[in-house]
């Protein structure tokens, strides 16, 4: 009798243990951040004068046209990243900006936030080939989701 109590509080613990794991809370490997990431699609939506705007675009950075970005991660310290923007145009990757940011768990902590209406910027996924980053917010015109998929590039 006692084996059967054990083994069943044992497969309770296990059920809600698993159950309590959500996919959106998935722990980031973050020795995959760093390298070169093109942007391959962006999807979401935002308000323009009360209108709702959704959008879904692809690309591809390896033959990079006017509307092609890609980004930059370095480590630079103890949980401590520089992202570096490039947009590609006139037949060449140009630097657009510069953000150093920390991680808290999957959400994304910019060290300057002048500027910024981002409440929420998460890493959903982060793999040896592939980073997707969602953010959210509101502005003047209402809120916004943004998310990001991008494809490692060779540096």
């Amino acid at each position: 009798m006692r084996k059967i109590l054990f083994l069943i509080t044992l497969l309770v613990i296990i059920v809600l243990g698993l159950s309590s794991c959500s996919k959106d809370e998935a722990v980031i490997d973050v020795n995959q951040l760093e390298g070169v990431w093109g942007l391959v699609s962006e999807s979401g939506y935002y308000y323009d004068e009360g209108e709702k705007i959704s959008y879904n675009e692809n690309y591809n950075p390896f033959e990079p046209t006017s509307d092609c970005e890609k980004i930059l991660i370095q480590k630079i310290g103890d949980n401590r990243y520089k992202m570096t923007a490039y947009e590609y145009y006139s037949g060449n990757w140009h630097q657009t900006d510069i953000e150093n940011f920390s991680l808290d768990g999957n959400d994304i902590i910019p060290e300057n936030m002048e500027g910024v209406d981002v409440s929420v910027a998460r890493i959903l996924e982060a793999s040896s080939d592939k980073l997707v980053i969602e953010s959210s917010g509101r502005d003047e015109d209402g809120d916004f989701y943004d998310k990001y998929s991008y494809q490692r590039m060779a540096e």
